[in-house]
């Protein structure tokens, strides 16, 4: 538990630049704090636990089964026959440990496990408002960051990176307020490079922190050299990670292919509700700045310029700027109430720390009975698909490919979720003969492709059926297996 995450309790003030008025009783602060959190706690546990129902965790669970038996990735790769580069397991911590959780409890395991991330992340952005905002207000902010959030509270090991994320927000929020450098996010960094890519954004918010600071002239010499050799020791222990230097092209790589054909890379649409939320949240920030009349620290700019084009640059990335709109959000709340912020004691850190305990405890039989089977994908398909002779190729819809691979280790989809591994021009062809363009009878012959499992009444499958001469030998979910004559 974050050391300033706390049921407030009542001590003396802290700092925090907010307006001193009097202070509610020490009584009536102490019920509203425990009653807020424990709502919001609650919530959390209800958001949290729900069957598993994203299709990347079956992807990563095959990854960590891999990585476990010892294999190692390489040319050719060793499920994808159309692979052009090498893959590279940069989530490779998370998904050995959700193996693990998986062999050892299955997916209610893996349920509660994202459940307790999610946990995880409301307590991380609490404790990244926490300096410049009493618990009643931190606590409504990080369940506002979490709706905005929502899209990507899944079971990837992205929700690890966000947890990590809001520690680092929150440490550089701290370093805006007392110039102290936080040495301990270099090790951190190291940890998070195991666990997903978003360790980069961590240290491109230290630099605009930085710069913002340098911008409101408050730095010496001295103390900017300081803070600057944070991003670059943590630059550094990324490299150091068991991938070695090469995880870094590999961050960078991801994205190139999912930029162009993945949609949740793409730009955010104005309709998105997660981005109106995050949004909102940000807009509220700048009508408080005008309304109060208060010109802001340029760090304080940078952290909101930062959230926008995160939130704008791609759906993915909503969560990111939701993440940085929590501190700017909490602190415009405290200011307008004109609240002391009260410190926190090992008491009520105690208190938050078992309320969260229990909220764990509980989600563990809620899990059990709500996630035995997975939703969305096509159990009832698996005696048939084990019927397929290994080494079959199959063209499948790219996002059920990685639960193929978990179904049916024998098969060899022509396109799975790790699109980075992938030539532009395959994946172009696939998306056109997925909805049966001009080519795609020559994509299937190509790829020598004996089977398909598509979704039921997509182009692809009616093009197969009715102009091949494919037959339908399962359906199941909203997928259809289709066999070649």
């Amino acid at each position: 538990m974050p050391a300033d995450v706390s049921l407030d309790a009542p001590t003396p003030s802290a700092r925090t630049g907010t307006t001193p008025e009097t202070a509610p009783t020490p009584g009536g602060r102490l019920w509203l704090s425990t009653a807020v959190t424990t709502i919001v706690v609650s919530i959390s546990v209800v958001l949290g636990v729900r069957p598993v129902s994203d299709p990347s965790p079956w992807l990563h669970l095959k990854v960590g089964a891999f990585l476990l038996e010892g294999g190692r990735f390489s040319l050719p790769d060793p499920w994808a026959p159309f692979a052009t580069r090498a893959y590279v397991p940069t989530e490779w911590l998370p998904e050995i440990f959700g193996q693990q959780i998986y062999h050892a409890f299955g997916l209610p395991g893996i349920a509660w496990l994202r459940c307790a991330g999610i946990l995880g992340l409301l307590c991380a952005l609490m404790w990244s408002a926490r300096r410049s905002a009493d618990t009643v207000t931190c606590a409504l902010v990080a369940l506002l960051a979490l709706v905005g959030a929502y899209n990507d509270l899944t079971e990837r090991p992205q929700l690890v990176g966000l947890v990590l994320l809001a520690v680092a927000v929150g440490a550089w929020w701290r370093t805006g307020l007392d110039l102290k450098p936080r040495w301990w996010l270099v090790p951190m960094t190291w940890l998070w490079a195991c666990c997903h890519g978003l360790w980069a954004v961590g240290i491109a918010v230290g630099l605009v922190s930085i710069a913002g600071l340098l911008l409101d002239r408050r730095l010496s010499r001295a103390t900017a050299t300081r803070l600057l050799a944070i991003p670059i020791l943590s630059l550094a222990a990324a490299a150091l990670t068991p991938l070695g230097p090469r995880l870094l092209p590999a961050t960078l790589a991801v994205g190139q292919n999912a930029n162009q054909f993945v949609a949740e890379w793409q730009s955010t649409s104005f309709h998105n509700p997660f981005a109106i939320v995050t949004l909102t949240m940000l807009g509220v920030v700048v009508l408080s700045w005008v309304r109060l009349r208060r010109q802001p620290g340029w760090w304080q700019i940078g952290f909101l310029l930062t959230g926008v084009v995160a939130t704008m640059a791609a759906t993915r990335t909503i969560a990111v700027g939701a993440v940085i709109a929590a501190p700017l959000l909490a602190q415009e709340i405290q200011l307008y109430r004109g609240r002391r912020v009260v410190a926190t004691t090992r008491r009520s850190r105690s208190a938050l720390a078992a309320l969260v305990l229990m909220a764990l405890v509980v989600a563990a039989p809620l899990s059990a009975a709500r996630a035995q089977s997975p939703a969305a994908m096509p159990q009832r398909l698996m005696p048939q698909l084990s019927a397929i002779p290994t080494g079959t190729v199959v063209l499948a819809q790219g996002d059920i490919s990685g639960w193929l691979f978990w179904a049916d280790p024998g098969v060899r989809p022509v396109l799975d979720p790790r699109i980075e591994i992938y030539s532009a021009a395959h994946i172009r062809s696939f998306i056109s003969a997925m909805a049966a363009g001009p080519q795609w009878r020559q994509f299937v012959d190509q790829t020598q492709s004996r089977y398909a499992l598509v979704p039921s009444g997509s182009p692809i499958a009616g093009a197969l059926v009715q102009r091949a001469g494919w037959s339908q030998i399962g359906k199941d979910a909203g997928y259809v297996l289709l066999r070649a004559p």
